[in-house]
C-alpha cells in the first residue's frame, strides 16, 4: 500500500499559506520598530525576508520536481549527500523540530484560546493546546482529503480575517494621536559592518514570522501533477504571503505612527483593530490570531507525519529483530482504508504533547529546535547542487537564476543560527543533544545494509 495523489493545487497553496502565517505578523510589526529609524526600513526588511523565503522555496520546488515524493527534505538529503543526511534529517524532524514546531503553535493557540474564553484554570493555555493538536489528529486519521480540506477551510477564513483588518485601518481608522516618548533606535551608521549588523537584527526579528514554507514539501507524494503545481504553490504561496504582510504594515503604520508602536509593541495589532471596529475590534481580533494560529497547527499535523512516514519506510526493515522495531513499524503503518500514516500521525502528536507539557513555554519550545532545524534546512538547500546534475531533466520545472537563490538562502540562514547558538545556548544544545542521540540508532542500522 502506497500513498494516494489526491491534493490538488488549491489545496497545496492553502497549506503553504496556512503553515506561513500564524501569529507573528500581528505582533512582529511592533518588535521591529524597536529596530527600525524610518517605514523605509519597515518595508525593505518584510521585503527582503520574503525575498531570502523566496529563494529557499523555489530551491525546494525544484528539489520537489526531481524526487517528488512525500518527505522531500528527507530524500533530497539522503540522495545529495548519503544516507546518514537523510536519517539525521528525520531523526530531527521526529524528536526534535517537529515535535517543537506543533508544540510552539499549539502552546500560543492554547494562551489565546484561554484568553478569549476566559479561562482561569491552571494550566487551561497547556490543555487546551493538547486538545487542538488531539483534534486535527482525528481529522487527519480520516483521510488525507480531510487534512487538506480543513487547511483550505481556515486558510481562507483567516486570509480574509487579515485582509478585512487591513481594510478597516486604511478606510476606516483615524490616525492614533502620537503621544509616545520614547527613545529612538540608534543610528545605523555610514559603514558597511554597521549595516550588515542592522539588517542582522531587522532579519533575526521578521524572518520567523515566513515560516512555515518547508512543510509543504513532505506531502508531494499525494500531490496530483506534483511537477506543475508543487512550484506554483510554492513560488504563488510565497509572494502572496510576502504582498499580505507588506499591506498589513502600510495599514498598521497607517495608524500607528512608529514612535508608538515602539512605545507599546504588543499593542500595536489592537490599538489597529479598535481603530477600525471600535471596542469590539480588540476581541474580534482575538478570535482572528487564534484561527491563525489554528490553521498552523493544523499544516503541522497534516505534512510533518508524511515525513515521518517517508523515512521509516525505508528503514523499517532494517530495524526487523531490533529493540527500534516498533517504532519504526508505528511511522511507517499505513490505514488501510484511508491509506494515510496513522501511526506516524500518533506518534507526531504524542511527542509534541510531551513537549509542550515539559518545556510549558513558546519562547523555550522555538529555542530547542531552531538550531537542528536549521541546520538541516541549509543541508536541505545546499542539495540542490549535487541533484540537479545528476537527476534533472527536459520538461522539469527549473530554479531561475540557479545558482544564486540557494547561495543567499544558505549564507542567511547559516548567520541566523550562529546567532541562536550565541544567545541561547542553554535549550538550543538540548536540541542538538536529542539530535546526537540518533547516531548510534544510525549506526545500529547501517551495519545491517553495510553502510558506513
Amino acid at each position: 500500500m502506497t500513498l494516494k495523489r489526491k491534493l490538488g493545487l488549491s489545496t497545496v497553496l492553502a497549506v503553504v499559506m496556512g503553515d506561513m502565517i500564524g501569529s507573528g505578523i500581528f505582533f512582529t510589526p511592533g518588535e521591529l520598530a524597536a529596530v527600525a529609524t524610518a517605514e523605509w526600513q519597515v518595508y525593505f526588511f518584510w521585503a527582503l525576508c520574503g525575498f531570502i523565503t523566496l529563494c529557499g522555496a523555489l530551491t525546494l520546488a525544484e528539489l520537489a520536481s526531481l524526487l517528488p515524493r512525500a518527505g522531500v527534505a528527507y530524500h533530497a538529503l539522503t540522495e545529495g549527500f548519503g544516507p546518514f543526511a537523510g536519517f539525521m534529517q528525520a531523526w530531527i524532524m521526529v524528536l526534535v523540530s517537529g515535535p517543537g514546531a506543533i508544540a510552539g503553535v499549539a502552546i500560543l493557540f492554547g494562551e489565546f484560546g484561554s484568553d478569549a474564553l476566559g479561562w482561569q484554570v491552571e494550566n487551561a493555555p497547556l490543555y487546551l493546546a493538547a486538545t487542538g493538536i488531539g483534534l486535527f489528529a482525528i481529522i487527519n486519521i480520516r483521510g488525507v482529503e480531510w487534512g487538506g480540506g480543513a487547511q483550505i477551510v481556515v486558510t481562507a477564513v483567516k486570509v480574509t480575517g487579515l485582509l478585512a483588518l487591513v481594510a478597516g485601518a486604511l478606510f476606516l481608522a483615524e490616525p492614533v494621536a502620537g503621544t509616545a516618548e520614547v527613545d529612538v533606535p540608534a543610528s545605523t551608521g555610514n559603514g558597511l559592518l554597521d549595516f550588515l549588523r542592522f539588517a542582522g537584527v531587522g532579519v533575526s526579528i521578521v524572518l520567523f514570522t515566513y515560516d512555515g514554507w518547508i512543510d509543504a514539501s513532505h506531502v508531494a507524494g499525494e500531490v496530483r501533477n506534483p511537477d506543475r503545481n508543487f512550484p506554483l504553490a510554492l513560488g504563488v504561496g510565497v509572494l502572496l504571503i510576502t504582498g499580505i504582510y507588506l499591506a498589513v504594515n502600510v495599514a498598521w503604520l497607517s495608524v500607528v505612527p512608529l514612535a508608538e508602536m515602539r512605545a507599546e509593541p504588543q499593542a500595536v495589532a489592537a490599538k489597529v483593530a479598535v481603530a477600525a471596529f471600535g471596542a469590539g475590534g480588540a476581541t474580534w481580533l482575538i478570535y482572528l490570531i487564534g484561527i491563525s494560529i489554528f490553521g498552523a497547527l493544523g499544516g503541522l499535523i497534516l505534512t510533518l507525519p508524511r515525513l515521518y512516514y517517508a523515512a521509516a519506510s525505508e528503514y523499517q526493515p532494517l530495524a526487523r529483530n531490533t529493540p527500534a522495531a516498533p517504532f519504526f513499524n508505528a511511522l511507517a503503518y499505513l490505514s488501510p482504508g484511508s491509506a494515510v500514516p496513522t501511526g506516524a500521525i500518533l506518534t507526531a502528536c504524542g511527542i509534541s504533547i510531551a513537549a509542550l507539557f515539559f518545556f510549558g513555554s513558546f519562547a523555550r519550545i522555538v529555542t530547542f529546535f531552531v538550531v537542528p532545524f536549521q541546520f538541516i534546512n541549509i543541508l536541505m538547500v545546499a542539495s540542490i547542487f549535487r541533484l540537479r546534475p545528476r537527476l534533472s531533466t527536459s520538461g522539469q520545472w527549473r530554479l531561475p537564476l540557479y545558482p544564486w537563490p540557494p547561495l543567499i538562502f544558505m549564507l542567511v540562514m547559516t548567520l541566523f543560527l550562529i546567532a541562536a547558538l550565541v544567545f541561547n545556548p542553554l535549550d538550543s544544545l538540548i536540541g542538538v543533544g536529542l539530535t546526537l542521540i540518533g547516531v548510534p540508532v544510525y549506526r545500529m542500522l547501517a551495519r545491517r545494509r553495510d553502510v558506513v
